[in-house]
């Protein structure tokens, strides 16, 4: 099936060691602890026997979702694969009863005990992986995940390229005197950086294949980024044995695919077969 052969691998180690570095640097930015709206919407699906799941959650990173899903799980584990992002999850709910909170890497689970019914990677953290990476991470969460069990993980979209080259204002920021001159300034640089970005795009190839990696738009360009064209993933996960059951767009709304929209990510909810 074209695309499901990364073709042109990608050097793991030093994509890997360059995104974490970056995770590490900025963990105390992640201060952040509401869910996302696709998120909101799996857990009402999940709300009446919520209290009986055991949830494995996959780069946790300073506890966003560890906030909402731990106390109200049977069973939770968290993992990260950058200590500073742990370090912070654990200041912040390391004192709670009944959490488990793990260094470790989605690519390899066999350190994790048990199997689950639910297991979450959210905010598109799956896509800060290469290629080979994803699909080691996709075989594992599919060999913890029991009979019936679901998992939900969001992914950029190609479906948001070229990138737009306006910078929104803040609305939060709005009346902070000298915001909207300094937002102006950076909204200039930010155009130009896109525009070199989007130079460099070759979408007709992407689309041929189905994924293209990228810098990423998130912690000022640092960080290398999967994206996803949605029915490819649909049929990548059905090679590694995930049935996808619903598409949720940034709003929380379900979609069907093919979803012509410009959504920068989507989530995915799976079971296994």
């Amino acid at each position: 099936m074209p695309g499901l052969d990364v073709g042109a691998r990608l050097d793991q180690t030093p994509f890997v060691e360059s995104n974490q570095q970056v995770f590490d640097d900025v963990a105390a930015s992640f201060t952040e602890m509401s869910l996302m709206p696709a998120e909101r919407s799996v857990l009402r699906r999940l709300a009446p026997h919520i209290a009986d799941l055991d949830m494995l959650d996959l780069g946790i990173g300073t506890g966003r979702t560890t906030w909402t899903y731990a106390p109200l799980v049977h069973r939770y584990v968290g993992i990260d694969y950058s200590p500073k992002m742990l370090a912070a999850a654990r200041r912040r709910l390391g004192h709670e009863p009944g959490i488990e909170l793990q260094l470790g890497d989605a690519r390899d689970l066999s350190a994790i005990e048990g199997d689950f019914d639910f297991i979450l990677f959210s905010f598109n953290a799956i896509d800060a992986v290469p290629p080979d990476g994803r699909l080691q991470i996709l075989d594992e969460v599919r060999s913890k995940l029991r009979p019936g069990g679901l998992f939900q993980f969001s992914a950029h979209s190609l479906g948001t390229l070229p990138f737009d080259t306006h910078r929104p204002y803040s609305a939060r920021l709005a009346d902070v005197p000298g915001y909207r001159l300094y937002a102006t300034v950076a909204g200039v640089r930010y155009a130009r950086r896109i525009r070199r970005i989007n130079r460099g795009l070759d979408l007709s190839a992407a689309r041929r294949r189905g994924w293209d990696v990228i810098p990423s738009m998130a912690h000022n360009f640092r960080i290398r980024d999967y994206y996803v064209d949605p029915e490819f993933q649909v049929r990548q996960l059905r090679e590694h044995r995930l049935e996808v059951t619903a598409v949720f767009d940034t709003e929380g709304r379900e979609v069907t695919l093919p979803h012509p929209s410009r959504d920068p990510w989507l989530d995915y909810l799976c079971t296994p077969i």
